[in-house]
């Protein structure tokens, strides 16, 4: 359940799993990959501009080794991807890990097999807020009343946050279930045939690179917008998106880093992605005769709703 928590609440509920503070970093990557890679410069640059370098960084590449190996009870685990998170969850149970580009459900999976304690186990998770979602679509579509929503196994879990969302901002939602294959185009078509736009919620059954085509293609051939998660989505031709850039994650993690270790290691409780941007595909709006202010109003827009800036606990 996505809610705002009072930090004093969490504290006191997470006391008992305070670690020692730790003296170095240990950034586990799933593979070299180019976001990966960014993320672990962007996290240095972030220790050196705030004045704590003092915070030693070790890498772990887990496409060169199996065997994850760290100073664990000395050191704060960032673990980037699935892969990295999963071979972080099997540490020590006094270990700080935190987990950077993973699905929020693949992160409760994960959280209820390893038996580990959030004060020592959280994530920085890929989805975005939903409200920040449902604001986006009602400053780029003021005049919509319905919104459609495909769910498939792993994202039904959050329907009901999802419909709490909507009601807040007065938008109807009708969401299909997607069980098999064969169910996904008819009821995509179901859902763009009765609703003003279609807000994509990550899913790798639904939303995969097998599937993003026939999905946009069909959006379009009905001239609905598709609003995605990510800029590639957008890029593909999704109207819109709020995402957050592998330099966002970094700050919102280095500021996890320094806080902790002066808190004597109590991690937060896993959160959305704090800082974020706005991406506008303007051939699409175009296409559809959406008139569009610019991606930077649109995100100050966005800011003054979240104002002061903060991160949403999730669960």
């Amino acid at each position: 359940m996505i809610k705002s928590v009072h930090f004093a609440l969490v504290l006191a509920l997470f006391l008992p799993f305070i670690a020692h503070a730790y003296s170095g970093v240990t950034i586990v990557l799933s593979a070299p990959t180019q976001s990966n890679l960014e993320f672990v410069e962007h996290f240095k640059e972030e220790l050196i501009a705030t004045k704590n370098q003092h915070l030693k960084v070790t890498l772990v590449d887990l496409s060169v080794t199996d065997k994850l190996v760290v100073a664990e009870n000395s050191e704060l685990v960032i673990a980037l991807g699935v892969k990295a998170l999963t071979a972080a969850s099997k540490l020590k149970q006094s270990t700080p890990v935190v987990g950077v580009f993973t699905p929020l459900p693949t992160f409760n999976a994960l959280l209820a097999s390893s038996k580990r304690d959030l004060g020592n186990f959280s994530a920085i998770v890929l989805d975005q807020p939903y409200s920040r979602q449902i604001s986006l679509i009602r400053i780029i579509l003021p005049e919509a009343r319905a919104l459609g929503i495909l769910l498939g196994s792993t994202s039904a879990v959050y329907a009901e946050n999802i419909k709490e969302e909507t009601d807040k901002s007065a938008l109807s939602v009708n969401v299909e279930s997607v069980n098999i294959e064969d169910e996904l185009i008819p009821k995509l078509k179901k859902v763009l045939d009765g609703n003003d736009a279609l807000l994509a919620i990550p899913d790798p059954f639904i939303y995969n690179r097998e599937t993003a085509q026939p999905i946009l293609l069909t959006s379009y051939r009905y001239q609905k917008p598709v609003f995605g998660y990510s800029q590639s989505y957008v890029r593909a031709g999704a109207l819109a998106a709020v995402y957050s850039s592998t330099k966002h994650l970094a700050k919102q993690a280095a500021e996890i880093a320094i806080r902790t270790q002066q808190t004597s290691g109590l991690l937060p409780p896993p959160q959305t992605p704090k800082y974020f941007a706005v991406q506008i595909n303007q051939q699409v709006a175009r296409s559809l005769n959406i008139p569009l202010i610019s991606e930077e109003d649109i995100y100050k827009k966005l800011l003054q709703l979240e104002t002061p800036l903060h991160a949403e606990v999730v669960r």
